[in-house]
């Protein structure tokens, strides 16, 4: 097709748009809802494979954090050296 077609260009110009109906207007261009509605009654839709991750990503993290504080050796009953982070 060459890029300055004589008869497509006629039959755009003898194209007229559909009317649109009041109820697809109203649809479409409906007024917004303030944001505090959304942050009572919104949603946003995640992937699952996002949250899989997610949630794997958590409880590695607990995980870690759950070894490193029992790594740690608690400090001596009887702990009364000067010198501080001794115990």
């Amino acid at each position: 097709m060459e890029p300055n077609d004589p008869q497509l260009r006629d039959l755009l110009r003898e194209w007229q748009t559909p009317v649109i109906s009041p109820s697809l207007e109203e649809r479409v261009l409906k007024p917004r809802r303030h944001w505090s509605t959304f942050l009572l009654h919104g949603s946003i839709q995640v992937p699952l494979p996002v949250v899989y991750c997610l949630l794997a990503l958590l409880i590695f993290a607990g995980w870690r954090m759950s070894a490193r504080t029992t790594q740690t050796a608690p400090c001596a009953a009887n702990c009364n050296q000067a010198l501080t982070g001794a115990c």
